[in-house]
């Protein structure tokens, strides 16, 4: 289990985080940038706030960004929201450093399903990310480590301080 930061603190950042989630969801910028930012501020989340501010930033703020009207996103939202559910679950079941393996892997595996899938004929689709699909998987997974590694480094810096 996490140790988390006391109660307001906890509480102002991660509706901080909640709503930088938000605004990347929703911001003009590309679409990789947009899903990794979500888990990015997820995974912070966490670091300071612990399991609910983790799931409620990683399944609340993918849909916001619908809002931006922006058709690619809704023809990705699927994929990023279930990657965001399966890398929050290995966070919980698999904390401190079994969860640098787990979470990233869960995190990039329905997005590897989709990309091995969408070039079969029988699944053949057209998404946002062709032709660079191994660059979507690869920053997802280096935004996924560096958030888990920035968390594992608060939660120690705040047990080195009790």
């Amino acid at each position: 289990m996490i140790r988390t930061a006391p109660a307001p603190q906890s509480v102002i950042i991660g509706v901080f985080f909640l709503l930088a989630a938000a605004v990347l969801a929703v911001a003009p910028v590309p679409l990789a940038l947009r899903s990794a930012g979500t888990i990015l501020c997820a995974f912070l989340a966490f670091g300071v706030g612990g399991m609910p501010w983790a799931y409620l930033v990683a399944l609340a703020a993918p849909p916001i960004g619908l809002l931006g009207g922006d058709g690619e996103w809704l023809v990705m939202l699927p994929i990023v929201l279930s990657g965001n559910l399966l890398a929050t679950l290995g966070l919980e079941f698999a904390w401190r450093w079994p969860a640098l393996a787990v979470a990233p892997a869960l995190l990039i595996a329905p997005h590897l399903v989709v990309w091995i899938l969408s070039g079969r004929d029988l699944f053949r689709v057209e998404l946002p990310w062709d032709p660079s699909g191994a660059v979507w998987i690869a920053l997802h997974l280096l935004f996924a480590v560096a958030g888990l590694l920035i968390a594992i480094l608060m939660e120690r810096r705040r047990t080195a301080a009790r």
